[in-house]
């Protein structure tokens, strides 16, 4: 007990400017929450599997009536929400519905609600950004972020043609040419002058693997980064990809904090080849 409230402590301490939050259903029902410090909780919190209707990276949606939040720290928050009947796309935390809505979940889990008749247009979902398509007889297509506070902005050096972004991911995305950009959780974007990024072949929230099975991370800043990995890790066995965790082919847990590094978190009371919703 008195480890856990340490690490609490120190979760409020490192997770001041946390993004990303997320979350893992186990096979049970039990929920295990991680922060963007990279530490993981099971705060004795439970849902059934079967009953969760919408999921992203820092949020779920049980039985389309109850929207249960992550916040900063790992802590689950639950309450009844009109949720839309037809969501036309999410991300790790987000969602819009057909009727131009969108539903941010900010770093504290708390839900905002705005409206605005581009939303309606809105084509193409990453993690923390989405396309809108203004003209539908035209081919290009205006870039909006969700920063970790829920605000939502669009990006100034549009619009990109439609075929010009290749592979949309979590806080990043690849253009045609083999750039990468990269979405700091302030919501602001870059292009990162690295041309030796292979094809992105496996997305998490703020990581991905490319074609040369190289692990990438991305920070909170949006700066790309080749981390250092764990001594046990084959990135060939990785499995299941959440939004800043990943559960390889032996039921190891890993976490990529906000500062992309990768650390394995060993938690004895759980199989993590029994984990069955993945966030994201």
């Amino acid at each position: 007990m008195k480890m856990k409230i340490l690490l609490i402590v120190i979760s409020m301490v490192l997770g001041a400017k946390a993004f990303s939050q997320s979350f893992l259903i186990m096979e049970n029902g039990i929920i295990l929450t991680t922060d963007r410090s990279g530490f993981a909780y099971d705060f004795g919190h439970y849902a059934y599997p079967q009953r969760v209707s919408l999921k992203g990276g820092q949020y779920f949606v049980e039985e389309d009536t109850i929207l249960v939040t992550i916040d900063e720290n790992g802590y689950l928050y639950r309450k009844y929400e009109s949720i839309p009947q037809n969501i036309l796309g999410k991300g790790i935390n987000y969602f819009i519905s057909s009727d131009g809505f969108s539903y941010s979940i900010d770093s504290q889990g708390k839900l905002k609600v705005s409206e605005a008749q581009e939303f309606k247009a809105a084509k193409n979902f990453g993690g923390t950004f989405f396309t809108t398509q203004p003209n539908e007889s035209e081919e290009l297509f205006d870039l909006y972020s969700v920063s970790q506070n829920g605000k939502i902005q669009k990006y100034d050096r549009g619009p990109f043609k439609k075929k010009e972004i290749v592979s949309f991911g979590g806080n990043y995305f690849m253009n045609q040419r083999g750039f990468v950009f990269t979405i700091s959780s302030a919501g602001d974007i870059f292009q990162q002058e690295n041309p030796n990024v292979g094809l992105i072949i496996k997305k998490g929230g703020n990581y991905f693997i490319d074609s040369s099975n190289l692990f990438y991370s991305v920070t909170d800043r949006g700066e790309l980064k080749l981390p250092d990995l764990p001594l046990n890790l084959k990135v060939s066995s990785i499995l299941k990809l959440g939004t800043n965790y990943f559960i390889d082919q032996t039921g190891k847990l890993y976490t990529v904090d906000r500062d992309g590094n990768i650390t394995e978190k060993i938690m004895t009371d759980h199989d993590f080849k029994k984990a069955r919703v993945i966030s994201l």
